[in-house]
């Protein structure tokens, strides 16, 4: 499993950083855009904390700038990896206790969470690519399968 969730988030890191060169190459400043993609940054460095137990929740639709959202997310992305790399096959079973940003308390699997952060991310990177193209911009490739073909694992 570990191997599995690895690739997963060298392609959730790889398709970030698509669509923040994107921004870039194309001075795009879209208040939409740059909103949404600052809330990825955010909220995979809030589950980072939450899951090595050092939760201080970031205000996840805060805005960034592009240079702050792209620092955030090469973080972000290092951190996950390492993470990964720690974990042991029974820890993926292993249940998490965390509070939301309402405070609410809840239990989740960590592979459930490790699963959640990439969904996240594919979804409002959705939402940005459709944003892009929107504004008159050709939007990036970020579907996994397009990954899986620039790097066969």
């Amino acid at each position: 499993m570990t191997e599995y969730f690895k690739r997963l988030f060298s392609f959730n890191n790889w398709a970030n950083k698509e669509i923040l060169d994107c921004l870039i190459i194309n001075n795009i400043e879209d208040e939409k855009i740059i909103r949404l993609m600052s809330h990825v940054a955010h909220a995979q460095g809030n589950w980072y904390k939450r899951i090595v137990n050092q939760q201080n929740d970031a205000m996840v639709w805060s805005v960034l700038s592009l240079e702050e959202i792209g620092r955030q997310l090469e973080q972000n992305g290092k951190h996950w990896l390492d993470y990964l790399n720690r974990l042991q096959e029974v820890d993926f079973r292993r249940s998490l206790h965390y509070r939301n940003l309402q405070g609410q308390p809840f239990t989740n699997d960590i592979q459930d969470i490790l699963a959640h952060v990439v969904n996240h991310s594919t979804y409002h990177r959705g939402q940005i690519i459709l944003s892009i193209r929107n504004a008159g911009y050709p939007p990036p490739l970020t579907d996994y399968i397009y990954y899986a073909r620039l790097f066969p694992g």
